[in-house]
Parts: C-alpha cells; sequence; structure tokens
C-alpha cells in the first residue's frame, strides 16, 4: 500500500480521478489547507484561504484544490514534486489558475503564469502579508527584475492593504485590494464589559513586539492581567516569563479554540514591528473586542485610534503602558462597539464574493 504523501501515489490518484474533471470549466486553486499533523497555532495564511474556501463551496464554485501546505507532504521535496505534478495534471481541465501564497509564489507563479500564456488560461496571484514592497525595494536587480516581470504578466494581483495596491498598481493595472477576511462564528455578549485583561495571541517571537509587553506589564499595578499564548521557536524566551508580575505565558492554543479564548478577555495587544493585516485583530472585532497596535501602515488602514484601538509607535514601551491605562469602564465600552462594527469590512462572505466576480468578469 504506497503511502498517500507519495509522489507515486498522488500521480495514481491523479489518473484514477480524471473523470472527476470532465469539464474544462473548473477554477484551479492553489494555496496552503489545514494542517494535518500539528495542533499548534495555524498561521494567518491557512486560516484567510480556508474562509475563502468554505465560501465558494456555500456559493456552490466548482473548483480543483492543490494544497500547497509542505507539512502535509512526507517532505519537502515529495512537496514541491507532488504540488509541481498536480499543476501540470491539472490546469487542463480549468479556465482561471489561482495562486495563494505567502513565500512559494516566487516559485510557483512563474510555471502558473507560462501555462496561462500559452494555453489561455486566466491567472491570479493572491500574496498574503504586508511586506511585499519591502520585499521589492530592497532586491538587487536581478530578483526586481524577475518580480516586475512576474507581477506584470499575471492577469490580476491580489494584495492584503491598500498601500500595497498603490504600489504595484504601476507594475500591473489589475492590483486588486484582497483584506485578510473572517467568519463571524461566535455573536459576543453586547456590551462587554472592562475588566482589565489583555491578551496576547501570536507567535512569541522579538518582531511581534512581546519584549515590550513584558517591559510594559511590570509598569502596570497588580490590577491588570497580560496573558500570551502561542508557539515559542526559541527556547530562550521562555525565560522571558519567570518571576514577572501581571503577565504569564499559557501555552499554544489550537486553532479552534482561539475565538473561544478570545472572546473571555478585553483587548488584544499586538505592538509588532512589521504587519500585513493581522487576523487576530480581524478575530478581535468579529467579538467587539479593541486592540493595542503599532501604527504601521497597514495597520492604520484597519484600526482607526481610539475609535476600533489604540495605535502606538513600534518599540515605545511607554506608550503601550498610557494605551493600557487609557481603558476604563466609560469608553470601554464605546470602544468595542466600533470595534463589532469595524468587522463588517472584512468579512469572508463579503470578500468571496468579490473573488467570484472577479471570476466571472475578470474584473471587480
Amino acid at each position: 500500500m504506497p503511502n498517500k504523501y507519495s509522489v507515486f501515489y498522488n500521480i495514481l490518484t491523479i489518473r484514477k480521478n480524471k473523470e472527476s474533471y470532465p469539464q474544462k470549466n473548473l477554477l484551479l486553486l492553489m494555496g496552503p489547507c489545514f494542517d494535518k499533523h500539528k495542533s499548534q497555532l495555524t498561521g494567518g495564511p491557512i486560516i484567510s484561504f480556508g474562509e475563502l474556501l468554505k465560501e465558494l463551496d456555500i456559493n456552490k464554485v466548482q473548483y480543483i484544490l492543490i494544497d500547497t501546505n509542505k507539512n502535509n507532504y512526507k517532505n519537502i521535496i515529495i512537496a514541491y514534486l507532488s504540488i509541481s505534478f498536480q499543476l501540470f495534471s491539472k490546469f487542463n481541465y480549468s479556465y482561471h489558475i489561482s495562486l495563494h501564497s505567502s513565500k512559494d509564489y516566487i516559485l510557483f507563479a512563474p510555471l502558473i503564469v507560462l501555462l496561462g500564456k500559452i494555453f489561455n488560461k486566466k491567472t491570479s496571484i493572491r500574496k498574503f502579508g504586508g511586506e511585499l514592497k519591502d520585499t521589492y525595494i530592497k532586491s538587487n536587480f536581478i530578483k526586481k527584475y524577475y518580480l516586475k516581470v512576474l507581477f506584470s504578466h499575471v492577469d490580476t494581483l491580489l494584495l492584503q492593504t491598500k498601500y500595497l495596491v498603490s504600489f504595484f498598481s504601476k507594475i500591473n493595472k489589475k492590483t486588486i485590494w484582497f483584506p485578510n477576511a473572517r467568519s463571524r462564528v461566535i455573536e459576543p455578549n453586547l456590551p462587554r464589559k472592562f475588566q482589565k485583561k489583555f491578551v496576547f495571541i501570536s507567535h512569541v517571537i522579538k518582531e511581534k513586539g512581546i519584549h515590550e509587553i513584558i517591559a510594559a506589564s511590570q509598569m502596570l499595578d497588580k490590577s491588570y492581567t497580560i496573558e500570551v499564548y502561542g508557539p515559542i521557536f526559541d527556547k530562550s524566551y521562555e525565560e522571558l516569563f519567570y518571576n514577572k508580575i501581571n503577565i504569564s505565558y499559557k501555552g499554544v492554543l489550537p486553532s479552534h479554540k482561539v475565538l473561544e479564548t478570545l472572546n473571555t478577555y478585553d483587548v488584544v495587544l499586538l505592538p509588532s514591528y512589521k504587519e500585513g493585516y493581522p487576523g487576530i485583530i480581524i478575530e478581535a472585532y468579529s467579538l467587539g473586542i479593541p486592540v493595542i497596535v503599532t501604527n504601521l501602515p497597514s495597520i492604520c488602514e484597519i484600526v482607526e485610534s481610539y475609535k476600533t484601538g489604540i495605535l502606538v509607535t513600534p518599540k515605545n514601551v511607554q506608550e503601550i503602558v498610557s494605551a493600557i491605562q487609557f481603558f476604563n469602564t466609560t469608553n470601554y465600552t464605546t470602544m468595542s462597539q466600533y470595534a463589532y462594527q469595524a468587522f463588517n469590512h472584512f468579512r469572508s462572505d463579503l470578500n468571496a464574493k468579490r473573488f467570484i466576480k472577479m471570476l466571472k468578469t475578470e474584473s471587480i
């Protein structure tokens, strides 16, 4: 019995299931599916792609799916071989090839664009994250030229932030805003009550502002609670929480527990050094929870300071302390209501409808 993640098995499966794709008017989607083996915090791109798949199913859009999550294959070599083989085996049944990626676009996008040009297929690339402009600007001449050619020849470029759309529209006129999106899974009990409970849910790394959160926690009185969730990839970080007041590390949250857990807190802390549209902000909005986040260009697009949250300067501990202390039982209720309303801009059903419209008209 062949291993289900082997290339040989995938070849047999594709050949066996060719009759499943008799028509040639299907959407071919490439993107990261949920990890089959790990229960730790699921990355934002995986959740966002999963939301799109769910909404496409609801709208009965027929598609072929190629999973680009390497963790779902035996090893990384098998993953790239299998993904490439699936692409070449299945693209002929599609009218549109759409790649949803954080980093794999560097490898797979040229293949998609080439297949699209040769076989007259429409193509789109959805780039997760907000760092693409910096990547492009800081690249050497060869890589910058490579990216420029790639982005100019794809039919549609879908980017997460408006400032990225503005920048890359000069390279591809059909560059479209496609923000991070979520569905409202839990309907919160409003108005929420302020209990001085703050939470961080993300990867526990320096770039997420974890050092600043810990430093800020030591400047607060004991009435405040800050709890941290997320995977720690560097063991030295575990020592950061020893003998600290007001703050504690609570471990890793399975993805299906994030909303349920988040709903027990008052405010989300995420003073990152770089971000796109963090999914945790949108999930907080769905529950009517305001946020304290850094005033990065992408974040400023989705957080209105002193309405849906408070914007602080990256690496500024005192501003984090002041933001935490700003909240009280009166202004918290108002900001919570604004946060709840702001979620409407990031509903996955509306995002999916825009995507479906693009597929039907090739224009939004």
